[in-house]
């Protein structure tokens, strides 16, 4: 088994219910590994610390080759595409940028998530959100979707 199938096992056996695994980044020839968990309600810092802890632990216990490995653990940010499924819940009410393999590309507000996909009410460049139309969307048709980040 190669070292990221087991970082993955690792992670996934010891994350609570709660926290899941987005993404590891491995550059091919580099020897930092990135990890971006993520939760149901959000993560915080200690969740990536003991992560990163437990994850070094189990590194230190294999010979990773003679070089020191660096590594990182992380909430993926708000300004990343989602990669998950599971990410999509918490985020309802949020707007979002969704490009579809289709090549288009939709604005508007996350409504809803279904099983298969979601409800995304339509931007109006004149009216807003007024009168929206809701389009369903499969997550095979999304190329990727990002939070738009609002300072107001």
């Amino acid at each position: 088994m190669d070292i990221l199938s087991l970082i993955k096992e690792w992670t996934d056996d010891f994350l609570s219910d709660d926290l899941f695994l987005v993404n590891i980044e491995h550059k091919e020839g580099s020897h930092k590994i990135s990890l971006f968990i993520d939760g149901d309600s959000g993560i915080d810092i200690e969740a990536c610390k003991t992560l990163s802890r437990h994850i070094s632990d189990k590194l230190d216990e294999l010979d990773f080759g003679e070089e020191p490995y660096a590594l990182e653990v992380s909430s993926p940010g708000a300004d990343k595409p989602l990669l998950v499924k599971r990410q999509y819940p918490k985020h309802i009410g949020r707007e979002f940028l969704v490009r579809l393999k289709a090549q288009t590309e939709l604005t508007g507000k996350l409504e809803e998530v279904t099983e298969s996909g979601i409800l995304l009410a339509l931007k109006d460049k004149k009216k807003g959100y007024k009168e929206a139309t809701v389009k369903a969307i499969d997550f095979e048709e999304i190329d990727e979707a990002t939070i738009i980040l609002s300072f107001r």
